[in-house]
């Protein structure tokens, strides 16, 4: 009897666990959150040229992180029409925080693409966006139109900080 108890408690929480998985992956496609490794992160600002692109890394547990999200959107909204696409990646754990990073993108109305980091080596993907990146948070790369990398900032940005930066740009 005991090993029937267990037995089916056993399938109860892999049910259970499983539910919860297949939730996790509804919400993935739902708010268009894609996972990304270095190879695709090369590719996907690669494929924006033409555009000013500004590549944002960020987590749900860094709070200057949270606190430059309003002023990153409104930069979207303010320069978009004019060739500017904002990249959102969040370095949560793409396994174990996608609910948290799903509901920050639902209350920031983030309705565009977004990216999660999916790699093995987190030295390797850091290393791939830039070199003396240490991996520290915030962290905001601004392309040109060219894709080149024009400017890298490593602390929370204003919304005015970010203008006088990506301005210049959509001007060329």
């Amino acid at each position: 009897m005991r090993v029937q108890i267990a037995l089916s408690l056993l399938l109860l929480s892999a049910v259970t666990a499983a539910s919860v998985q297949t939730k996790s992956l509804q919400q993935f496609a739902e708010l268009q959150i894609v996972p990304v490794d270095e190879t695709a992160l090369k590719h996907m600002v690669a494929g924006f040229k033409g555009h000013v692109v500004v590549l944002n890394f960020w987590a749900t547990w860094c709070t200057p992180c949270r606190e430059e999200f309003p002023d990153l959107l409104r930069l979207r909204r303010t320069y978009r029409e004019k060739g500017l696409e904002l990249l959102f990646v969040s370095i949560d754990n793409s396994k174990k925080s996608l609910p948290q990073v799903g509901t920050f993108l639902r209350q920031e109305k983030v309705d565009f693409p977004t990216y999660i980091k999916h790699t093995i080596n987190d030295e390797a993907f850091i290393n791939s966006v830039h070199k003396d990146w240490s991996g520290a948070l915030p962290a905001t790369f601004i392309y040109d139109r060219q894709g080149r990398l024009m400017h890298s900032r490593i602390d929370a940005q204003s919304f005015e900080q970010l203008s006088r930066l990506v301005v210049p740009l959509l001007q060329e």
